[in-house]
């Protein structure tokens, strides 16, 4: 597994990405028996097994209740427990190719970075001939070591090519491009490289003034910068930002329409990338040791975590304005980031260092955006099996709601929350805050997802061995 991709994970296992507010929390996790019976006898109705997450050789009348739970959304959020897990992976690559063919999905979103995913939008059109190795690069933090990724990229280049135009799908990334890690500058990179194609006398012109920007424009180096270099920094990027506005028509005569809004999106994803650094605390060290454990509480750090949360939202809301009128998105990340609710670091069970934290995810932003035209649909585990220390996830919390999921003895199925009875015991159990197992995190289920899908078992993603 690649170093940057393990300590992603330790990282959310541990709460670091998703933290936010130090805020005392004001109630428990759920602590009572839950009401097995009544669920069991709901769910032979409401429980929709799934037959295989990679399989559709028999077919795919197992995803037939997808139908029901998107209905006449254009976007549907789906999400993992944790990243670099098989089946939730290959179940996306199956939901997709099942949403392509029979739902009018006409674009894919990763958790993975916008700027960089330019080449994978390219690829999958047809545009380039790129090999295995350009386009894992073109994933950020190590997913595309992830075979499951390799495997989507593949698909939908072969599907497009048997399309008309109008109707082959789009791929986007819409995280920023390096958050935690030394990448943010790529951003600028990209909009510049733009330039050199489209303009290269101008792109020339751009290249000097810029090189010392993108050298600092990182997370080990901005953080530490005085706060009118960081001024400086943030003016010359929107500057950056009204000129490729300003010269749209020229622009874009050079190259394409397309070209021209995904150069102006990468641009806008420098501001983001911007924020982000700006509020990381200047004694921000990746390198240090459980670096995570030397920050104090302070507004900056604490906002810092919603600043990632908000540029995703609004990254997918630019790829869902462009979709708008050809078909539905389907976007692909981490439970924490698709959930509807705020997003509760604590666990009674496994509580974090210091005070719970809250942080508003980027489902909520995006639920307050599109309203119903979101379906969310989150993912629990039984267990998971075959993952050696240090990366192993810990078991489900007992008595949780994965303890409640799996007394139905069903390997694979999906459920609507929203058909649960309006009152009685089974509506306020998952109406209530529960541990969710694997992180120290505590979710509120009805609040933050529409539906969700339960595999018993998952194993890790058979990423290569590093020489």
């Amino acid at each position: 597994m690649d170093l940057e991709q393990a300590h992603v994970n330790r990282l959310l296992r541990r709460g670091v990405i998703f933290s936010i507010l130090w805020l005392a929390f004001p109630f428990a996790a759920n602590a009572q028996a839950p009401p097995t019976q009544a669920f069991r006898a709901w769910a032979r109705d409401h429980a929709h097994p799934i037959a295989s997450v990679d399989d559709d050789s028999h077919g795919d009348a197992d995803l037939h209740a997808l139908n029901n739970i998107i209905g006449e959304a254009r976007v549907v959020a789906f999400g993992e427990p944790f990243h670099g897990g098989h089946e939730p992976l290959a179940m996306r690559n199956r939901l997709i190719r099942y949403g392509v063919k029979r739902l009018g999905f006409t674009a894919v979103a990763l958790e993975t970075c916008l700027s960089s995913s330019k080449l994978l939008y390219d690829y999958v059109l047809g545009g380039t001939a790129e090999g295995d190795s350009a386009l894992k690069e073109a994933f950020c933090y190590g997913f595309g070591d992830l075979p499951e990724n390799i495997e989507l990229i593949q698909w939908l280049r072969a599907y497009n090519s048997a399309q008309p135009p109008a109707r082959r799908v789009r791929f986007y990334g819409i995280d920023l491009s390096g958050q935690y890690f030394p990448y943010a500058y790529r951003s600028v990179e990209a909009v510049l490289s733009f330039l050199d194609r489209a303009d290269p006398d101008l792109g020339r012109e751009l290249r000097k003034p810029y090189a010392d920007l993108i050298s600092v424009f990182r997370s080990d180096k901005y953080p530490k910068l005085p706060t009118a270099e960081k001024d400086a920094i943030t003016g010359r990027i929107q500057d950056l930002i009204a000129l490729i506005r300003r010269k749209r028509i020229p622009l874009t005569a050079a190259t394409s329409r397309d070209d021209y809004e995904w150069a102006l999106r990468q641009a806008a994803s420098a501001a983001q990338d911007d924020a982000f650094l700006r509020s990381l605390p200047p004694e921000f060290d990746r390198n240090a040791p459980n670096w995570w454990e030397k920050l104090k509480p302070s507004e900056a750090w604490d906002h810092n975590a919603e600043m990632r949360e908000v540029a995703m939202a609004d990254n997918l809301l630019w790829v869902e304005q462009r979709e708008f009128g050809r078909g539905k998105v389907l976007l692909f990340a981490h439970d924490d980031h698709i959930q509807t609710d705020l997003g509760v670091l604590g666990s009674p069970s496994r509580p974090p260092t210091g005070p719970w934290r809250r942080i508003r995810c980027a489902g909520g932003y995006l639920r307050s955006a599109l309203g119903p035209d979101l379906v969310v649909i989150g993912t629990y585990l039984g267990h998971p099996s075959g993952y050696p220390p240090p990366d192993v996830p810990a078991a489900p919390d007992a008595h949780g709601v994965e303890d409640l999921l799996a007394s139905l003895s069903i390997p694979r199925f999906i459920m609507d929350l929203r058909e649960l009875p309006g009152s009685g015991p089974l509506r306020e159990w998952f109406g209530l805050a529960h541990a969710t197992g694997l992180d120290a995190y505590t979710i509120f289920p009805l609040k933050a997802f529409d539906a969700i899908l339960f595999i018993d078992t998952i194993t890790p993603s058979p990423t290569p061995q590093k020489p």
